[in-house]
Order: structure tokens, then C-alpha cells, then sequence
């Protein structure tokens, strides 16, 4: 409890005292929640191709149950600093079906508030996962709301138990989404 109440008190710091940018995350992986007790560390240069830059996001994951991850990122832009956090859950597996579908729900902060919501589908072909879903990304910029709705798309290739190397783009759905419009990769270590 002690270290659930110095981590709520950590992500309110982090949205209270960073500055203006628009950013965003992705998804940045399947639809496969991480085990109860399995975390995860991951590390994704982010190319916004709309805005002609650069960010760089570090992740990390925790399966606090077997159907639900918990996620914070810390985002790296020119001189700003993005932060994030969502809750993954399984609403299938592929033990019931071929395809695995997850919904998330976050908050992110870069100055101004924003939330995501979405839903993740994805599907293996040996070991290479394909996934793509819903990624509604609403930014509060003072007294205007932007509803971004990005169409994520990406491989999350598995090189061993530990180990796994991801692509994905970022397809803006909407007008308000075109700044999200993104070309990220990585890797992720799971420990």
C-alpha cells in the first residue's frame, strides 16, 4: 500500500510540473497482458513525422494480475518531458480465440492534460505478433479540447523469453490526430 500511495503521489508531481508539448505513445505492443509478477522494461525512440522530430520514451510494465498491466513512461522531447500511465486489460486471450483484444485507460501529462483510451487487437504468427486497434487520445489545451484518434500498427517481434524488438506507426484517424502522426521501434527486456 505504502508503495502504491508514493506512486500515485509521483505521477500528480510529474502532470503538475511539466511543460507544453504535444506527444504521444502509441501503444507500443500486443494485445497480451504481462503475467501476474513479470515486469518489463522497454526503450522506443519515437519519430514524429508530422512535426519533423524526435522523442524518446522509456517504459516500463508490471502484471499486477494475469489479465491486468499496469505501465508508466517518461518521455524525452527537445527540452520538455512527457509522462504517462495506463492500465492494460485482457478482455480475451488467444486460448479462447486466434486474436488477443485488450482495452486501456490512461493519463498523460506534457504540460497539459490529456487521456487514452483504447483497444488493442493482435494476433501471433509463430513469433512475430501483429497488432493494430483504437488509440482516442484527448489532449485538455485550456479551453479547447483536441480529440485525436490514431489507428496504431506494428510487429512485436519475440527473439527469446527475455527479449523483443517492435515497429509500429502511428495513422492519424482525424484532423486533430495529424501531429500524432509517428513512426516509433524498440526493444523490451522482461524480467
Amino acid at each position: 500500500m505504502k508503495k502504491l500511495i508514493l506512486l500515485t503521489a509521483f505521477i500528480f508531481t510529474a502532470f503538475l510540473t511539466t511543460d507544453s508539448v504535444k506527444a504521444q505513445d502509441g501503444f507500443f505492443s500486443n494485445a497480451k497482458t504481462l503475467e501476474k509478477g513479470v515486469g518489463s522494461v522497454a526503450l522506443q525512440p519515437v519519430f514524429l513525422t508530422n512535426q519533423d522530430d524526435f522523442m524518446f520514451i522509456i517504459r516500463g510494465g508490471y502484471g499486477l494480475t494475469n489479465s491486468v498491466t499496469g505501465h508508466l513512461k517518461l518521455g524525452l522531447f527537445e527540452d520538455e518531458t512527457f509522462f504517462g500511465g495506463h492500465f492494460e486489460t485482457a478482455l480475451n486471450n488467444s486460448a479462447e480465440s486466434n486474436i488477443d483484444v485488450a482495452a486501456l485507460v490512461g493519463v498523460h501529462s506534457y504540460g497539459d492534460l490529456g487521456l487514452k483510451l483504447g483497444l488493442n487487437l493482435s494476433t501471433d504468427l509463430d513469433a512475430v505478433s501483429i497488432y493494430s486497434g483504437i488509440n482516442y487520445q484527448p489532449l485538455f489545451i485550456e479551453n479547447n479540447t483536441n480529440h485525436a484518434i490514431l489507428v496504431p500498427i506494428g510487429f512485436d517481434v519475440h527473439l527469446n523469453e527475455g527479449f523483443d524488438i517492435m515497429l509500429e506507426g502511428n495513422i492519424p484517424a482525424n484532423d486533430d490526430a495529424r501531429y500524432l502522426e509517428a513512426i516509433t521501434f524498440g526493444t523490451r527486456f522482461y524480467f
